[in-house]
């Protein structure tokens, strides 16, 4: 463990730190578009494996092979942010840069720097302990995890497509706040759907004389009324 080296630790939890974000975002692109979803899982198994390997062995290939892959997606990523990414549903509109990307692209340019340090020097310099190493160990996964939950958390809760701007949300429709099905309302002088006139100005409405109630039974003719 004293083999290690911290450029070792440091590239292998820079690694595993986008591999979480490139899999927190790759369900809304799966939504968006599936192979787009479908390069984001890719990438962010190739960097969870990246970082057990180079923990087991910093090999130049193995190192390497990191280098090209982590530059190449970051090339990817500020052309989807510049010009617009050429194909896909989305095409030639370029995307909004937010924390879940810096985050991503924070990680994997520490890896292709750590990687290419690792190139160019001739012997790896360890730690003089395992204690040492598994000191800078829980040091690095603490401040990567740090900065890696935020990024994830906000990926989660947000939708690809609000980056993008294409959704369309409910206040956006216009609408009107009456259903077709109710019927129109009434003025408080109509009865049975035709409105009287209203009186004019400093006029009131003459009451009608209360009818006279119908006698209970008839009487015969030549006879006078009485009260029952």
């Amino acid at each position: 463990m004293a083999d290690i080296g911290a450029r070792r630790i440091v590239a292998a939890f820079a690694s595993l730190g986008a591999a979480a974000t490139h899999a927190a975002v790759a369900p809304s692109h799966f939504t968006s578009w599936p192979l787009s979803g479908v390069f984001f899982l890719a990438t962010a198994v190739f960097q969870a494996g990246w970082a057990l390997a180079v923990m087991r062995s910093a090999g130049r290939r193995t190192v390497a092979t990191g280098l090209l892959v982590n530059a190449g997606v970051i090339l990817v990523w500020v052309l989807s942010r510049t010009a617009g990414f050429p194909v896909g549903p989305h095409a030639g509109m370029p995307e909004q840069v937010d924390r879940v990307d810096l985050t991503a692209v924070a990680f994997q340019a520490a890896v292709c720097v750590l990687a290419l340090w690792s190139l160019r020097a001739r012997h790896a310099r360890g730690f003089r302990s395992s204690l040492s190493a598994a000191a800078v160990i829980g040091a690095v996964g603490a401040g990567v995890t740090g900065f890696t939950l935020p990024a994830v958390e906000l990926a989660g809760s947000h939708g690809h497509g609000d980056s993008h701007g294409h959704e369309m949300t409910d206040e956006s429709v216009p609408h009107s706040h009456g259903s077709d099905d109710d019927p129109p309302e009434l003025p408080h002088d109509s009865v049975g759907g035709t409105t009287g006139p209203s009186p004019a100005a400093g006029e009131t409405r003459e009451q009608e004389p209360p009818s006279q109630p119908a006698p209970n039974h008839p009487h015969p003719p030549g006879t006078a009324p009485h009260d029952d």
